[in-house]
């Protein structure tokens, strides 16, 4: 059985958590509520897009990032499609999570999405999360 390493003092401190449970993605970090979604696809101060997908956000009033899909069957027939690029982009956002700034994020799904494969698609989130903080941090700096 492996060993899993216990927490340092420097633990919470690191830019990638390496501390195990440290990014996680409870309930608290997701889109639940309908209203929640409305509010990004109206008010949606940030958009960002590349050839599989389209991330919408607005700045929220928590202390955290939280993270909506809307991935439709549209661009994803099957579920199994559907929930595989739903999988990785939770993922993505997990590891993410602590660098980003207290924003509600929503990832769209665009034609083609289903034929990603997941190390595609994982690079092209990390492209948009990066972008995503540069922008954030240009737009607090003014």
């Amino acid at each position: 059985m492996p060993v899993v390493p216990r927490a340092g003092p420097g633990c919470l401190s690191d830019p990638l958590p390496l501390c195990p449970g440290a990014a996680r993605f409870p309930r608290r970090v997701r889109l639940t509520e309908p209203a929640d979604y409305q509010h990004v696809f109206k008010g949606g101060c940030y958009r960002l897009n590349n050839s599989w997908m389209t991330l919408l956000a607005v700045p929220n009033q928590l202390q955290y990032p939280r993270l909506g899909l809307a991935i439709s069957r549209k661009v994803a027939s099957t579920a199994v499609a559907r929930n595989r690029i739903k999988r990785v982009t939770r993922e993505s956002f997990r590891h993410w999570q602590t660098r980003l700034q207290p924003l509600d994020i929503v990832v769209l799904g665009r034609n083609g999405i289903s034929a990603c494969p997941a190390r595609d698609l994982d690079k092209a989130l990390e492209k948009l999360w990066i972008k995503l903080i540069e922008k954030c941090a240009g737009s607090s700096s003014n």
